[in-house]
């Protein structure tokens, strides 16, 4: 060996040894927070598997150090954004909040503890205690920069769903005035021009979306305010909805065009077309190039789940994101499982019961999480005809159906309860239907092209001519734009 390989050799060796000598010297709280980075990095990336691991290690092997509360609300976050389990998530943040009181992770404990009271919430009792656990945040942690503005922005989320409106917009004025660097102020500032939408004040909504664009250009907020500003100006810039045929859109081509039977976007941007000829449900990116896809016998209809799972109904079956396929049965004769077998739609309640509309039955049947039968909807035991032949979550989770024979498009919320109808008036052979983000609703009609009602059910503006002879499927991409599958040109056009 040369006396330079030995000199690089003995180098290496004291580094080696000088890094063994650091481990062997690290605490356990050096430790423990290493792996608690080191897992943060993980859920960072995309790795969430490797981070549970991570923080179930401090947890386990660290319990006497300070990062422990700190992994156990990673943990919490873990069981409710990845794994949707409520009951395993709220145990993690009780223990936080009752165990480390003191710590900084207490408060993030009562705010998830708050947001999951709300995200379930379908009582005044219940949204009542969502707002506790907001409060009783911001009483006894004050100093919280963090969790502060956060709690408060989620107390405008629950005066809003409360139907508060304006005490909803208090709240968030206050986040965008008194924390404008928090994380949560571009939320707040977004949610300010959606509830002046709500309102019926497009103008002044667009010019608090304009001011999140201004002063959080590169927040994810931001993206998402431009595309509301652009289907707000669509709607009312010109004093009257305006749309027109986009000669530049093209997606799709040959078999996968015929017999289109539903169409669903994606908020990503990704475009679902739900074939019979191919007996598949394909997607296409912006750009309309076709990817992944999946087997469909029978395509019935499209739906999306709050988490993001693509529910496809074909006949006999509901397939649930790209695996999963679910059939379905009611108690029948002596409670002997009746299979259901010419199913119409299927959505995944915010609460993650399954509803299922079957087409011979005329009946929506309500499923519990385990596909497990529970009752009727909107009503338990109900008796009502009901020829449903759409149904999909809006963007606050209420439950929109088309029910076909009675000419309508109803929107319920979790309990049942009526919230909005659109028809039978000016309703002749409605096929699908799509709500935006303002509560207007778009009906595609067979008979009289594509109908837009804003909330009260009045008539807004009506898309019809060459491009839209048999319309019989329809969705609405983020920005606002319409896009409609017409039976007789084989054309999914887009009008913006």
């Amino acid at each position: 060996m040369s006396s330079g390989a030995r000199v690089l050799f003995s180098a290496a060796a004291f580094l080696a040894a000088g890094a063994i000598l650091r481990g062997q010297q690290d605490t356990p709280d050096q430790q423990a927070r290493r792996l608690l980075e080191e897992g943060r990095n993980y859920w960072s990336q995309g790795k969430t598997k490797q981070a549970l691991e991570n923080f179930e290690t401090v947890v386990r092997g660290f319990a006497a150090t300070e990062a422990v509360d700190d992994a156990l609300l990673e943990i919490g976050r873990y069981r409710l954004d990845v794994e949707s389990d409520v009951d395993k998530a709220r145990a993690s943040f009780d223990q936080v909040a009752k165990q480390f009181p003191q710590s900084d992770s207490a408060p993030g404990a009562y705010y998830y503890l708050g947001l999951m009271t709300l995200n379930r919430a379908t009582s005044a009792a219940e949204l009542d205690d969502a707002h506790a656990q907001f409060s009783r945040l911001q009483t006894l942690y004050p100093r919280s920069d963090y969790w502060v503005p956060k709690a408060l922005q989620a107390q405008g989320l629950v005066l809003r769903k409360a139907g508060k409106v304006e005490e909803a917009m208090e709240a968030q004025r206050r986040v965008s005035l008194e924390y404008p660097s928090s994380d949560a102020a571009p939320a707040a500032q977004l949610e300010i021009g959606q509830l002046l939408a709500l309102l019926g004040q497009p103008f002044p909504a667009m010019e608090e979306m304009q001011a999140v664009r201004n002063r959080f250009p590169e927040s994810p907020e931001a993206s998402l305010a431009l595309n509301r500003i652009t289907a707000l100006y669509r709607l009312h810039g010109a004093g009257k909805p305006i749309f027109a045929a986009d000669p530049s859109f093209s997606v799709g081509a040959g078999d996968v065009l015929k017999d289109v039977r539903a169409l669903l976007m994606a908020p990503s941007g990704t475009l679902w077309i739900a074939s019979e000829k191919t007996k598949s449900v394909v997607s296409f990116d912006g750009a309309g190039k076709m990817g992944a896809g999946v087997a469909a016998e029978d395509p019935r209809s499209l739906s999306l789940a709050t988490s993001g799972d693509l529910l496809a109904t074909a006949r006999m079956a509901v397939r649930v994101g790209s695996k999963d396929i679910k059939s379905f049965a009611i108690p029948g004769d002596k409670l002997i499982p009746e299979p259901l077998e010419k199913l119409a739609a299927a959505v995944r309640t915010p609460l993650g019961s399954f509803l299922v509309a079957d087409e011979k039955k005329k009946r929506i049947y309500r499923f519990d999480r385990a596909f497990e039968y529970k009752d009727t909807f909107p009503v338990a035991k109900d008796q009502k005809n009901r020829e449903v032949t759409r149904m999909f979550l809006d963007e606050e989770g209420a439950i929109v159906c088309l029910d076909r024979e009675e000419r309508t498009v109803r929107a319920y919320d979790e309990t049942g309860k009526l919230l909005r109808t659109v028809g039978p008036a000016g309703l002749k052979k409605p096929v699908d239907a799509a709500v935006d983000p303002f509560r207007n609703t778009y009906v595609a009609d067979e008979d009289g092209g594509v109908f837009i009602f804003n909330p009260a059910g009045q008539l807004l503006a009506t898309l019809a001519g060459e491009e839209i002879r048999k319309p019989k499927a329809l969705t609405l991409d983020p920005a606002g734009a319409v896009l409609v599958y017409d039976d007789r040109t084989q054309k999914v056009q887009r009008f913006r």
